[in-house]
């Protein structure tokens, strides 16, 4: 009797100790085949670098399936770094958060703040909020340098044609602007972390060699091109597998283009998985045109379509002689692809270089007259912060868990039957008659 007294006394005082740790230690094992419960080797690198709180909100609506599943993965963000704080809102609920952080309601998304810099991002995955946290540690805004010379828009420009709203929108997501004249001066400052040139009007000259070089070297630019210009930028971007192919692109699908405007079309087609058009509304492009893009896996290079028209438009190469009507001889019906983003990786022994440039048919929708419209100025937005991004972080691989089918062959079906049907029936009677026979035994 006193024997079992004692082991009753041990057992109790074991779950308490049980339940004690369990209040103060909390972990967890991952069992799946491909950890896909668990943080990537990048991500993990870049938590181990905070040392400052972040705050990082999400934005989904309380009957969005993802919901769960992303308080989940910002839990173990969490668990991994305790700067780490997060919360998750319903955006119709908390409408002054969202505007406050500048996400919009009606789309969700999640914002990263740390001390006065907020980063935005359109999902609650492991790519964008590692690529999030990263931007947050930058230890200096990163530079954007804004070719002229050559006539391209200026962004202290107020008027419709200019771009000082963009410039505006650049400034309030943490990019320090810097005018680069190439006319006066034909070269890119080391200090640039990417180059924005678009639409220039007269011959680059100079600066076209200017431009190549700081991308040889393993520089990042935005290229936005435009019908209206006579000017090619093709020779620019086409070792980086992109063609600009002039003309003019027409939609003939009313509900692709702005109203009774054929040259005005309105892209919802964003196919590429690639973070610059990920999550986007549509996006309004007047007078574009198309952008055709090829990958080179042998010399390091991807490059991925970004965005395309219809099936009912088409690119018209004479639009000066034919108007609206197409030209089966001449012009390309659709879709059009519109813009494309490359990536070059090039091996220099121990050491990485990377280039990255992103192009677009298109100027005017980075305008003051149409940067606010739909998705335009977060297009811009996510191409920048894609393009700037020194860390490879916005392809972050996360753990995937790995397709396993089980096929039910007719041998495993017998199998499977036999053991149902009999060995698991057997173990329960071995089972009991142990304890009948033990029992009887005393």
């Amino acid at each position: 009797m006193r024997r079992r007294g004692l082991l009753l006394a041990a057992a109790l005082a074991a779950i308490a100790v049980l339940g004690f740790l369990s209040d103060r230690v909390h972990g967890e094992v991952d069992l799946t085949a491909g950890h896909s419960l668990s943080l990537s080797r990048q991500t993990k690198d870049v938590l181990g670098q905070v040392h400052r709180e972040v705050k990082v909100t999400a934005f989904l609506l309380r009957g969005d399936p993802s919901r769960a599943q992303a308080a989940s993965l910002l839990a173990r963000y969490r668990r991994r770094n305790h700067w780490i704080a997060y919360r998750v809102l319903d955006p119709t609920d908390t409408p002054g958060e969202a505007a406050r952080l500048d996400i919009d309601p009606t789309e969700g998304g999640v914002a990263l703040s740390s001390r006065g810099q907020v980063e935005r991002a359109p999902t609650v995955t492991e790519s964008d909020l590692t690529a999030g946290i990263a931007r947050l540690l930058r230890h200096h805004p990163a530079t954007l340098c804004i070719a002229g010379g050559h006539g391209e828009p200026s962004v202290e420009d107020g008027a419709g044609p200019g771009l000082s709203t963009l410039a505006g929108l650049l400034v309030t997501n943490g990019y320090r602007l810097q005018p680069l004249d190439l006319l006066v001066r034909p070269a890119v400052p080391p200090g640039c972390d990417g180059l924005v040139l678009v639409n220039p009007t007269a011959p680059l000259g100079p600066a076209q060699s200017a431009i190549a070089d700081y991308l040889a070297g393993g520089g990042r630019a935005l290229v936005l091109n435009d019908p209206a210009s006579t000017v090619d930028l093709s020779p620019l971007v086409q070792l980086y597998g992109m063609t600009v192919v002039h003309g003019l692109v027409l939609e003939g699908d009313d509900g692709a283009r702005l109203p009774d405007d054929p040259l005005s079309p309105v892209v919802h087609d964003f196919t590429s998985s690639s973070p610059v058009v990920r999550h986007l509304a549509p996006v309004v492009l007047p007078t574009c045109e198309a952008v055709l893009t090829a990958s080179d896996p042998g010399r390091g290079l991807s490059v991925a379509p970004l965005a395309s028209t219809s099936r009912l438009s088409f690119l018209s190469r004479r639009p000066r002689d034919t108007g609206t009507r197409f030209d089966p001889a001449v012009d390309v019906r659709g879709p059009i692809n519109v813009g494309g983003a490359a990536d070059l990786v090039a091996n220099l022994g121990g050491h990485v270089r990377r280039t990255r440039v992103v192009a677009l048919g298109d100027s005017d929708f980075a305008t003051n007259a149409l940067v606010g419209e739909g998705g335009n100025a977060r297009l811009l937005v996510q191409a920048l912060d894609w393009l700037t991004l020194q860390e490879d972080l916005v392809s972050v691989s996360t753990n995937i868990p790995a397709l396993r089918p089980l096929s039910l062959t007719e041998a495993r079906t017998r199998y499977l039957r036999y053991v149902t049907a009999g060995v698991v029936p057997a173990l329960f009677l071995l089972a009991g008659g142990t304890v009948w026979a033990v029992r009887r035994s005393r």
